[in-house]
Order: structure tokens, then C-alpha cells, then sequence
């Protein structure tokens, strides 16, 4: 029968595999739980199926050198801004030769352009404003929806006499 994972039954397992998983020498993270070193080892490997903190390291270094080759903000902003022109010839050529669906694609595209633009420069849809505008001055008096109400309602003299009833209760208010 096999023995449980100390590491596993610590009061403090989640904060224990957040630092392993971060790269943190096992040896410092021992001493801070009062772990035996070994026992830490094994839950690294065998629980958390994790390599050893240098590997970690070197993975997150690797992440690191990626991210710094992505292209800058202001790189993607001036590449997005060479390419409009681009896409407005090419709709000026597709509208000259007739072709609707070219057109509309360019135009499709144009729209993801300036989608892209907006995010880049942080002005994405999360942020919108949006007004609304409601006419409150509808002239339309209690008189006519009762006239209208009970009209609809001629068919079922039960139901216009329950809108009727309601109708005096609201003129009394």
C-alpha cells in the first residue's frame, strides 16, 4: 500500500504548488513549510508532474524572449495604417471591374481594420457610451385607450367590464 503525499495533505498545498509552479527552489519552499526537501521533490514529479525549478526557469525565459518578439503596439498600428490604402485600391479595382462580392470584401475587410485599430488603441466596444432618447410627450390621453381598449374588447362583454372597472380606478387615482 502506498504511502499519501505529505505535500498533498498540507494545510497550504495551493500556495506550495502555486510557488513550485512558478520555478521556486524547492530546497527555500522546504524550509518555509517545514517540508522534508525529498518529500517536496516526489509531489513535484509525481503529483504535480512538474520538471525541476531550472526547467521551469528556462521555460518561463523562453515565454519571455517570445513575448519580446512579438510586434510593439505602435508596430501593429503603423502596419494596420499601411495596409488601409492597400484595401482601398483594391475595392477602387473590384468596383471598376464590376465586382460586388471583391467590394464587399474589401469592405468587410476595411471594417476588421479599423475593429483592430480601435483595440489597439484601446478604444474597443466595452467602453461605448450608448444615449438613448425617449419622447415622453406622447399625446395620447386615458379617454382614447379606453375608447380603443374597450372597442377591441367589444366581443367579450366579461373582460371589457374588468378594463372598464380598472380604467375608473385609475381615473379616480
Amino acid at each position: 500500500m502506498t504511502r499519501k503525499c505529505s505535500t498533498c495533505q498540507h494545510i497550504k498545498r495551493a500556495e506550495i504548488d502555486r510557488r513550485l509552479a512558478a520555478g521556486e527552489p524547492g530546497s527555500q519552499i522546504a524550509r518555509d513549510y517545514e517540508l522534508n526537501p525529498s518529500s517536496l521533490h516526489r509531489h513535484r514529479t509525481n503529483c504535480l508532474n512538474l520538471g525541476s525549478s531550472n526547467a521551469i526557469m528556462k521555460e518561463v525565459s523562453r515565454g519571455t524572449a517570445a513575448i519580446t518578439c512579438l510586434p510593439s503596439k505602435d508596430e501593429l498600428n503603423s502596419a494596420y495604417l499601411a495596409l488601409q490604402p492597400r484595401i482601398d485600391e483594391i475595392i477602387s479595382q473590384a468596383k471598376q471591374q464590376g465586382s460586388l462580392a471583391v467590394a464587399l470584401s474589401g469592405l468587410n475587410s476595411i471594417r476588421h481594420t479599423l475593429d483592430s485599430l480601435a483595440r489597439l488603441g484601446g478604444h474597443d466596444r466595452a467602453g461605448t457610451q450608448v444615449n438613448v432618447a425617449v419622447q415622453t410627450n406622447v399625446n395620447v390621453g386615458l379617454a382614447q385607450i379606453a375608447e380603443r381598449l374597450i372597442k377591441h374588447f367589444d366581443q367579450e362583454p366579461e373582460l371589457k367590464a374588468r378594463i372598464a372597472q380598472a380604467l375608473v380606478e385609475i381615473d379616480d387615482e
